[in-house]
């Protein structure tokens, strides 16, 4: 994988000290999650029990209270009435 490749970073901690791999994918099962190369092959296996987080690709990161976001938000109008008309059930 090179560099001009946009890759996600999956970080996890084995023991006291924190661990990164980049991959450009990964599927999750039961138990933890298999990671990808951009061609689709198998690249690392991370337990549940020790995965801190996965960042996302750069293209895929969401600045909280930016345009795009807030254009999200507003898109949800009718669901928060909703949300307001059945709080008004649970008072009754």
């Amino acid at each position: 994988m090179t560099a001009e490749h946009a890759t996600m970073k999956v970080v996890y901690k084995p023991g006291n000290a924190y661990e990164e791999i980049n991959c450009y994918d990964f599927r999750e099962y039961e138990q933890g999650i298999v990671l990808h190369n951009e061609e689709g092959y198998n690249i690392g296996y991370v337990p549940h029990e020790i995965l801190s987080h996965i960042e996302p690709h750069p293209e895929e990161k969401i600045v909280f209270g930016s345009e795009e976001t807030l254009a999200v938000r507003g898109s949800e109008d009718g669901d928060e009435t909703e949300a307001e008309s059945d709080s008004n059930d649970e008072d009754d």
